[in-house]
């Protein structure tokens, strides 16, 4: 999510020179179309940095060549544009790019050395940075696999939940882990957390049995992230069984809201207010031309 610079003295200026010269019942509701003006600008304009990111693998004699490729399907420019890649130990970071407009894609290409060990499936997480136009950074991650020498269906796998946080506050998020095979396993878990977000407790090893489903909650906290914004947190599980190695991964949705409440908030208030506000004026002024 990204948002958007608004001039709105712009806004309210144009709509006062549009009665400033007209008759002078005209003149005493500028004071009301401004007021109107206002209350709707602060949710009228708002806009998204969307940046979907793909990767394509080869293998060469150096290692597995990464192809990382994000394109801005928002509807403002993206601003200090980083991908970053993880893979095993490894963590790799690309260049900056100072500006990604809209329908605008960028790619990075890695190598990564003996980050594959027996055949099976691999995980591939990239992490994306970005600035919107106020300069406020966001991340963003996704996970892709890779199969190596061996094309593999887990019998384990993820579930994440959508959840609303509040802005200053904490949330537990929860996971559901499910074995479908016939024998236990041993999973090596991994939670990626975006920048803007904490993380209390993380376990890093599981036991699941056959046939069992097991919840894993971690309390997540608001670092800096802003209301309106949307992000993923993937686990990753990743175990062996048979001398093949297998990998499995589920995200949850974390929406930011903001708690906070107007102290009238209904909208029909707001519009009666305005309303009578020319009324107002134009007693004050008769009561003048009375006196």
């Amino acid at each position: 999510m990204g948002g958007l610079l608004v001039n709105y003295r712009g806004i309210i200026q144009c709509c006062v020179f549009a009665v400033r010269d007209g008759p002078a019942w005209l003149k005493s509701l500028r004071y009301s179309v401004v007021l109107i003006m206002l209350l709707n600008c602060t949710n009228a304009f708002g806009a998204n940095i969307t940046l979907v990111t793909d990767f394509l693998v080869r293998m060469k004699p150096e290692g597995l060549a990464l192809e990382l490729m994000t394109e801005n399907r928002g509807d403002v420019p993206a601003h200090d544009v980083q991908l970053e890649v993880i893979a095993e130990d490894k963590v790799l970071a690309g260049p900056v790019v100072k500006k990604l407009d809209v329908d605008e894609q960028a790619s990075v290409n890695f190598t990564l050395a003996d980050v594959l060990g027996i055949p099976g499936r691999y995980p591939v997480v990239i992490r994306t940075n970005y600035k919107d136009a106020n300069g406020y950074p966001f991340t963003a991650l996704s996970v892709g696999f890779h199969d190596y020498q061996s094309s593999l269906t887990p019998a384990v796998s993820i579930r994440g939940e959508t959840i609303r946080l509040p802005v200053g506050g904490k949330v537990r998020v929860s996971f559901v882990l499910r074995n479908d095979g016939w024998t236990a396993q041993d999973i090596d878990l991994a939670l990626y957390i975006p920048n803007e977000l904490s993380v209390m407790h993380q376990p890093s090893v599981i036991e699941l049995g056959s046939q069992q489903k097991r919840t894993l909650e971690y309390e997540v906290e608001n670092f800096s992230a802003l209301a309106n914004s949307r992000y993923q947190i993937p686990l990753v599980g990743q175990y062996e069984k048979n001398g093949k190695h297998f990998s499995v991964a589920g995200s949850a949705v974390v929406l930011l809201v903001d708690d906070a409440r107007p102290a009238v908030k209904p909208v029909w208030i707001w519009v009666l207010l305005c309303g009578l506000m020319p009324g107002v004026i134009i007693f004050q002024r008769l009561k003048k031309q009375w006196a």
